[in-house]
This record gives structure tokens, sequence and C-alpha cells, in this order.
């Protein structure tokens, strides 16, 4: 035990040479792997005390916040509890190394939901790169972390869906001056900077960036259609298209009139079959309305 007290760097060699080869893992899953790995380097920068943690601790919380939405997951819904706990900033100020070995523990096997998405694939490469230069004993400061940002306002609109302002997006109802100032203040002051925004969401209006994060509440959705559906004389194929609008705002928000020329719109027949010059109109206006309401205030 004494040997362990003072490694010299010959030692720290001869485990990591001679020791480690001796341990053998039969473990296929390789995502499961990977996090075993990350989490590795967690514990040691927060028992090393390095800046770094705060960088590494966001990754977490990111992969936290991806691991919840597989909430529908029976496997990750048991660890629903530990998944939100993680987003909190309030669990790594517990300052217990061995919480982040349970969550290890707990959540490797369900790193596989997370690799398994649509569209995600792992890439390996081997990269030259040619040392300019060399300075030891400075810590890098951690890169400008969008996720971060992302997260605390994917948060806050989720949690605060019953704030007034929120409520009128989600519902389809016009914001006022005043609405459009304090989700100003919101999103550039309280969660972040001006810069943040404009960073990750370019120049997407407050408004619309709620909506394409909550949705329109489904109710509202069908509200801004009822009246047309109710005096039009539409057939089985015109109702389907206007229900498959009523959808596509319901999930995403709001729609802009040009993506009716597109997938999933222009199939099986366009909107300029389906409808007559004075109906197209009269749709085009409709969804106007919808993102309207949500990209400008009114007096």
């Amino acid at each position: 035990r004494t040997s362990f007290e003072c490694l010299s760097e010959d030692d720290k060699g001869e485990l990591a040479q001679k020791i480690a080869p001796l341990i053998c893992l039969d473990d296929t899953d390789e995502s499961a792997k990977r996090f075993d790995n990350f989490m590795y380097g967690l514990i040691l920068e927060h028992l090393e005390k390095k800046s770094s943690f705060r960088q590494t601790k966001k990754r977490l919380q990111a992969v936290a916040t991806r691991l919840e939405r597989k909430a529908s997951i029976s496997q990750v819904k048991e660890k629903l509890q530990l998944i939100r706990a993680i987003q909190d900033d309030e669990f790594f100020r517990l300052n217990d190394t061995i919480i982040f070995e349970q969550v290890r523990n707990e959540l490797r096997e369900l790193m596989k939901f997370i690799d398994d998405e649509a569209g995600t694939r792992l890439i390996k490469t081997m990269l030259a790169d040619p040392i300019i230069g060399e300075q030891e004993g400075v810590q890098l400061e951690p890169a400008y972390d969008f996720e971060d940002y992302r997260s605390r306002v994917n948060r806050y609109i989720i949690e605060h869906a019953d704030s007034l302002t929120i409520y009128k997006l989600t519902h389809n109802k016009p914001m006022t001056t005043a609405d459009y100032q304090e989700l100003e203040r919101i999103l550039t002051q309280e969660l972040g900077s001006k810069a943040d925004y404009e960073r990750e969401y370019q120049d997407t209006p407050f408004g619309l960036l709620v909506r394409k994060i909550a949705g329109l509440d489904h109710e509202a959705a069908m509200q801004v259609f009822s009246a047309f559906i109710n005096e039009q004389l539409l057939n089985q194929a015109q109702i389907n298209f206007v229900n498959k609008i009523i959808g596509y705002i319901e999930k995403n928000g709001y729609i802009e009139p040009i993506e009716l020329s597109k997938p999933p719109f222009d199939r099986p027949t366009s909107v300029t079959r389906l409808f007559d010059a004075k109906t197209q109109q009269t749709i085009m206006d409709l969804i106007r309305q919808v993102r309207d309401n949500a990209a400008k205030a009114v007096m």
C-alpha cells in the first residue's frame, strides 16, 4: 500500500504498460465503454480540481438532456429521476466523487439509445498535426459551449410553459410590445447574452424560437383552420391536406408558405392542384397569421 502513496513516473509507466493490459472487459457495447471512459475522465478532473471539469460537466448534462428525450423507452424511464437531476447544477455542488461512479453505472447501458438516433454516426479519423508551438503549465480555457446556452433556453421554455408570454406563443395569441421585451430580456440577459443568442440562433425572432421548441397547442392549431374548413366545401383529399398543415404547425410551431411546395406537402397532390387560386390565398393568409403572431408584437 505504501508504494501507492507516492508514484514516480517510472511507477506510472509500469502500471500502464504491464498491469493495465491484464484487465480484460468482455463487454461488446462500444457506446457504454466510451461512456465509461468519459466518466473516468470527469472523475479524474474532479479529483484534481481542473478547470476543464466545468466543460466536461456541461457535456454530461448535454448527454442527460438527450437521454430525457428518450423517456418513452422503458429503460430510460426507470432512470429519469437521475437523468433530470444531472441537468441541474445543484447536482454537481454535492461535491461527491462516488455519485459520479453511480452515474456511470446507472447510465452506461442507456448510451446505445443515443447512438441509435437517426443521423448519428461515429466517424473515426487519423489526423497528423504538426506542432508549431508548445507551452507547459498553462491550462487552456474551455471553448464557447453552445450546448450550455441551448440547454438553458430549452429548459426555461419547458419549465415556464404556463408563463403569460410563452402561453400566448403556444396558443397563437398575439404578443404585446411588453411581452416581446420581456422575452428579449430573458433570452439575451437572464439566460445568456445577446452574442450567445446570435451565435446559436442567428436572426431568428424570439417568438418563433419559442414556437420551434414548444410547438403549438393542438386546439389552437385546429382553431386556426376551423372556420376555413366549415365554410369551404372540401373533399377528402383537401381535408387531408389541411390536416397535414395543422399537424406540421402543431409540431413545429409555424410553417413558412414556401414549405407547402416541399415534402411532405407535394405528395400525393400539390396545393396548386388541390385548391383554386382564391382558396390557396386564404390558406397562405392563415399560415402567415400564425407565424406573425410569434414573429412580431402588436401595440
